[in-house]
């Protein structure tokens, strides 16, 4: 949606379709789980399926189905909500300080510091995780060259495992949470498990020669490892 098609509607039409407590927290939803199902939105607000229906139709534009049926913002859902948070301390602002606010998709030095932040913080806690246990085990089991070794491999098995299922569930590890990013797929789907997984491995495995790849061939096509290339996958801040 460009500006001046935003410009175009009505401010009374934008306040009728959230002036109900349900449809700005239809709003609030999408934005935090990025995707979700019919069925998904009915419990969390414990609707009855009439009452969903309703709100749902009443905020045609701000909501889209996904190939998979599942619900997500919009373009100007996603505007909509930036709003919503500027009202409280600011009430209205013009909808291109919005648009120029949210820096969600671009290739910006900022993106890529928050990035870097976030990975320090989720190796650091794996790096305690691993040298804690290691302290403990060591007064139970010998440990030579080999069982080292070994033992190294299961941390960095387990910190895998534990990007994947973190970044499948909401697209966020604990370091990208702090930093206030995510993972979504370029067009803006959530990122399935397949994703996640591939991507990971170059993180967790291969991290010297993925973001090689990805500055040397990919960094104009916006993309710094070559795994989010491969997934079509990028990081956004949350805003």
């Amino acid at each position: 949606m460009t500006i001046e098609q935003i410009k175009e509607l009505k401010t009374i039409e934008f306040f009728k379709v959230l002036s109900h407590e349900i449809r700005a927290k239809i709003i609030s939803l999408l934005h935090e789980n990025i995707e979700m199902s019919y069925t998904e939105i009915l419990h969390t607000l414990n609707l009855e399926e009439g009452n969903l229906n309703f709100h749902l139709r009443k905020m045609k534009g701000f909501v889209e189905l996904t190939e998979k049926k599942n619900y997500r913002l919009s373009e100007y859902g996603k505007i909509t909500y930036g709003m919503l948070q500027e009202v409280d301390s600011r009430l209205w602002k013009d909808a291109k300080e919005i648009i120029k606010h949210d820096e969600n998709n671009t290739f910006s030095v900022q993106i890529l510091i928050r990035r870097a932040f976030a990975a320090l913080i989720d190796f650091t806690l794996f790096l305690l995780f691993g040298a804690t246990n290691f302290l403990i085990l060591k007064n139970w089991l010998k440990f030579d060259a080999f069982a080292v070794i070994i033992y190294l491999q299961i941390v960095l098995l387990l910190a895998y495992v534990y990007f994947v299922i973190m970044e499948t569930y909401n697209g966020q590890t604990i370091g990208k949470y702090v930093m206030m990013i995510r993972v979504v797929k370029t067009n803006g789907d959530k990122v399935n498990v397949l994703e996640c997984a591939i991507r990971n491995i170059g993180k967790v495995f291969f991290l010297p020669f993925d973001v090689l790849v990805g500055v040397l061939f990919y960094r104009k096509k916006g993309y710094i490892k070559f795994f989010d290339y491969y997934t079509k996958t990028t990081v956004e801040k949350v805003i």
